[in-house]
This record gives structure tokens, sequence and C-alpha cells, in this order.
């Protein structure tokens, strides 16, 4: 329906007012909290870069490599200083934010569209502020399905390619940005059968075409499988399995109806969609590849980026919540369903009593476990049930009015792509991930939400303002929901590297102690430090030996060859730092202090590294 004038200003100044606040919130939060191996990682990768060096040629970069380069040229513009890198993230945050409100005016008002707006970004990048790839991967996937959102309301081939180089660029970040590539190449399959059964002419049966869909997806479902078979418990096939054959059979279901095209028509179809997205990530890739072709590094690029990350599987996994912690979010959803079905005072009386309860949890939220749980898992258990309620109502497509069909394709590329997009999470699924595909879960929802004819609003409005504040009241507070509450972030790291980090001050009299001691120790000699602590090398400014980011991404038995190696080089290592925590590594953490320990007659504890050196 055509916006007045006024609606769209009173849009415009709505938009403004959320952009603007979304802005000052991240903006004054931007140098709190840290993940050390985080930091260090950007840091030493670009620095590396700096000096000539290639990620996956000259040291295992845990990333695709693309963004080592762009933060060498941060560094080079403005000094080595972690504060430039999160500045850079941040003003893509300020261009992301207008996306996040443009697909919710998609299928919403003005209003309603505010409020999707900013539960997407208290539920994001306020949460964790480093410039990690992974929201570098959330921001251009939400550029490209807003590229697609478009190309439904009129399609045209730049739609397409725009979509796909978003897939593309974001490859270079992280190679995650597959899954969003991924979840576009569904959405397409959806609307090729939309597009096949409009209109009235005869219908026939398409035998090929449904047995080629068919193996395809029945290889994508082993696919997941696969991913997730090595370490895989029940939770992990109940988020990251079950939403993606439920995709499978979907759009295995939906072909029970007879098309009006042959087979070769909807193959012509699904490649006209299909070709130009597909061209549009593959530029990006391929120049990136022909770099690493050119300086004869592209074996390494690939061993990097598709066979060293998998080592990791079997050292680092933390587990989605099983199916018990899903029923928050199966009752939430059947109080909205059977609250929009009630009429008058009944529905009002409804509404106040699951409204007046909601707030209680929210305020015992910080200090109570069990409504902190509840609240929490309300939101992480989210997509498995979003995903059966979107199969519900995907699937009554043929009963539904030619005027939704296109609201029936929004619903599914917002389907499809958070799904996919939510195996960012796999194989460590902390909350801390969560943050990542959180925006786009909460799209699904309200695309859903937006199908009501008359929405429950008393409990619509008690669930924005749930889900806006308990990010801001309880999860800032606990920054990744540990309990019980961290020490808070508010103690600037005095390096000079740091940018002025606001972290714990147990953390930062644990950094300044430690790289004091270890520049006065080490001078101008070498140093070693591990494992996993690449925050060590960027905070001294000392030059890592070793080609290693991670430890735990080596094999064990080349790695302890390379230390045994570098450990009796003769005076060439005047310290070595042994981190004594990780969940990761435990092996060589044991395999560098055995061997510390018999070579260097000092140490010294501090925090949770040993410091060991020799005169």
């Amino acid at each position: 329906m055509p916006e007045t004038a006024r609606t769209t200003r009173w849009g415009i100044l709505i938009f403004l007012i959320v952009w603007l606040s979304s802005g000052v919130y991240v903006g004054a939060r931007l140098s709190s909290h840290w993940f050390p191996a985080d930091e260090g990682t950007l840091g030493q990768s670009a620095e590396r870069v700096l000096h000539g060096e290639m990620p996956h040629r000259d040291f295992d970069d845990p990333y695709t490599g693309g963004l080592a380069y762009i933060d060498a040229f941060i560094f080079k513009l403005f000094g080595i200083n972690l504060f430039w890198l999160r500045l850079f993230m941040f003003v893509w945050f300020l261009a992301w934010v207008p996306a996040v409100h443009a697909l919710a005016r998609e299928f919403l008002p003005p209003l309603p569209a505010a409020a999707v707006t900013l539960i997407a970004v208290t539920w994001s990048v306020p949460n964790y502020t480093g410039a990690v790839p992974s929201w570098f991967n959330l921001f251009l996937a939400t550029f490209g399905i807003l590229a697609l959102a478009k190309y439904i309301r009129k399609p045209a081939m730049h739609w397409l390619i725009l979509a796909g180089f978003c897939g593309g660029v974001s490859f270079l970040f992280k190679s995650v940005a597959l899954y969003y590539i991924a979840g576009a190449l569904l959405f397409f399959v959806f609307r090729e059968q939309s597009l096949s059964r409009s209109g009235d002419p005869p219908t026939r049966r398409t035998p090929v075409y449904v047995a080629v869909l068919a193996i395809c997806l029945s290889v994508f479902v082993l696919a997941l499988i696969k991913l997730v078979f090595s370490v895989a418990g029940f939770p992990e096939y109940l988020h990251f399995v079950f939403p993606g054959a439920a995709i499978a059979v979907l759009l295995i279901y939906r072909e029970r109806s007879s098309p009006a095209r042959s087979d070769w028509a909807r193959l012509r179809t699904l490649l006209a969609m299909a070709a130009p997205f597909l061209l549009g990530a593959i530029v990006p890739i391929a120049i990136f590849c022909v770099f690493y072709w050119h300086n004869r590094a592209l074996a390494a690029l690939m061993n990097g980026l598709f066979v060293a990350p998998f080592r990791r599987l079997l050292n680092t996994r933390m587990p989605p919540n099983g199916l018990l912690f899903e029923y928050p979010a199966v009752l939430i959803t059947l109080f909205v369903l059977e609250t929009a079905k009630l009429r008058g005072w009944l529905r009002q009386l409804l509404s106040i009593i699951l409204v007046l309860p909601a707030l209680i949890v929210l305020l015992a939220a910080r200090t109570n476990d069990f409504a902190y749980i509840i609240s929490l898992t309300s939101a992480l258990g989210a997509i498995p049930v979003l995903v059966l309620a979107a199969w519900f109502v995907l699937s009554r497509e043929q009963q539904a009015p030619a005027c939704s069909l296109q609201a029936n394709q929004l619903l599914a590329l917002f389907l499809t792509t958070t799904v996919l997009f939510s195996l960012i999470q796999f194989p460590f699924a902390s909350p801390g991930y969560f943050w990542y595909v959180s925006p786009l879960a909460v799209l699904l929802a309200a695309a859903l939400i937006s199908r009501f004819s008359r929405p429950p609003k008393i409990v619509l409005c008690g669930l924005i303002a749930f889900y806006v504040f308990f990010p801001v009241y309880v999860l800032h507070p606990q920054f990744t929901g540990s309990r019980p509450q961290p020490a808070p972030s508010d103690t600037p790291l005095k390096l000079q590297r740091a940018g002025g980090l606001r972290v714990t001050k147990s953390s930062a009299d644990q950094y300044e102690e430690l790289i004091s001691l270890v520049q006065k120790l080490a001078g101008d000699d070498a140093m070693l430090a591990g494992p996993d602590c690449p925050e060590i090398y960027f905070l001294t400014g000392i030059k890592n030996p070793t080609p290693l980011l991670y430890d735990s991404l080596s094999d064990p038995d080349a790695y302890e060859a390379n230390m045994k190696l570098l450990f009796d080089r003769p005076a060439f290592l005047r310290v070595v730092v042994v981190q004594d925590t990780g969940i990761a590594v435990p092996y060589q953490a044991e395999l560098l202090r055995s061997l510390a320990q018999s070579r260097f007659p000092n140490s010294r504890k501090i925090g949770n590294f040993t410091v060991y050196w020799r005169p």
C-alpha cells in the first residue's frame, strides 16, 4: 500500500531516532571488553602483513585473510592501535543499522520496524565490540539479504549480482560466508517453485526437475550431517541439522502440486537467478585466489581455509542447548498464538496475565539464576521453533491469495538465510556466537508475527520491551552471560598498542605486569608465547618466531617436533611465556611447560601465565 507523505516523514523521523540511539549506545561501548586472543589475532595478523608476510603462506591465519590486509592498511594510515580496528567496524555498524531497518520496513509499518531494529541492535554488536570477522559476515549477509528482498519486489539482475558480491566479499573475511550463499540458493529454489505455479495455465509433470532437486537436497542434508558428525550429540542435530533438513523437506513437499512449466523452463528460471548471484560471489573470491596463485601460495590458502580449522573440532566444542531449553521459546510461541485467537476482554485479560510475569522475570534475571536462564534460553532456542512455524506457514502457500506470494518469498528468504547462517555457531555454540545470527532470527520472527491479521498488541509490546531491555539490563552487565557476574570492564589497559580498551581490573593488572616484564627480559632477543595467546606478541611488539597464531590448529606431532627444534636452537630463545589455562590446548601447554622448565632456570607466575627466562 502506498504511503502518504506524512507517513513517510514520520517513518524517516523514527528511523533517525533509532539510528542515532543505536550509534550512541554502541559508540559508548566501543572500547569495552575484550577477548585477548581475538585482539591478538587481529593485531598480529595485520602487523605481519604490514611487514610483507602473507596469511596462510607465512603464518597460520584462522580466517580467510582479507581482513588482515584491511587491518594492515588501517595500521599503516593511523598507527598500530587496536582501537582503530574497532572504529572501522563501528563505521560498518552504522551502515548496517539502516539495512536492518529497511528489511523490517519491507513488511512492517514504521513503529514496529523501529522496534525490530532496536532488538536486532541490542542482541548483536553491543554485546561484544571486538572487530572480529564474524561481524563483517553478518553485515554483508544483511546487505545481501536486502538486495534479494529488493529483487523480490522488482526483479532485476543487478540485485542478484549485488547479493552475490556481498557473499563473495564476506568470504574474504571468513569462510562461513558460504552458509549465506547456500541459504540464498535454497531461497532461489523456493522462488522458482512459486513462479512456476503462478497464473492459471495448464499444469504438467516435471519428473526430471523433481528428481534433480531431490538429489541436490539429499546431498545438502548429508553435508549438514557430515559437518557435525564427528562431534555431534542431540543438541547439534537439533540446532544445526534439523532446521536445514526441515527446509529440504518443505521444498520437496511443495512439489506435491503440479507446476505450469516444463522441466527445462523451470531449470532456466532457477539458473536465471542462481547464475548472476554466483557470478557476483565468484568474482571477489577469484581475484583473491589469483593474487595468492601469483604469489605461489594458493595451496597454502586452500589448506588454511578447509583443512586446518577442522583440527580444532577435536579440541574445542561447546554444544548448543538441548531439548529441555527449547521449552521457553515453545511456550512463548504458544502464548502468542493462543492470545491471537481471542477477542475482546478475554484477549486483554490474558495479555495482562502474560505480560506481568514477563516483567517479574526481567527484573529478577539479573540476580536469580532461574529467571536468567529462562530469559536467555528463550532466545538461544528460538531458531528451531521459528523453523517449525515458518514451515507451517509456507507449506500452505497454494492456499494463499496471490497478493501474499511476495510476502511468502520474503519469509522464505529470512528462513533459509537465518537457518544456514546459524551454522556460524558450530562447533562452539556459546551465547557469544549467537549474537552473530540473532539479528536474522529477529527478522524471521518479525516476518512470522506480521502474518497475523489481528496481532495481540499488548503481548507483542511486552515482548518487544522484554527483548530490548534484557540485553541492556542483564546481558551487558553480564557480558556473555557467565555467572557469577564478572567484574566490570571499566579499567583502561595502559599499554601503547591496546588503544585504551577497557577491561577488568584483574586483566589490566595481569597484562600490564606481564608485558612490562617480558619486554624488559627479552630486549632484542627472541621470545616464544603459547599456546593460543597471540596477544602477547602483539602487545609486546616482539616478533613471533613461528608461523602459529593458534597452536591448537597445528598437527600435534608436527607441533611437538617444531617446538623441540625451536627450544634446542642454541642461544635463540631468551623468554618463554606459557599460558596455564585454556580449554583447547592442554597438550600444547604441558609440552611447552616441560620444555621450558628443563631449559630455563628462572620463572615467575603472573595471573594465568608463567614466564620462563634465562640470564
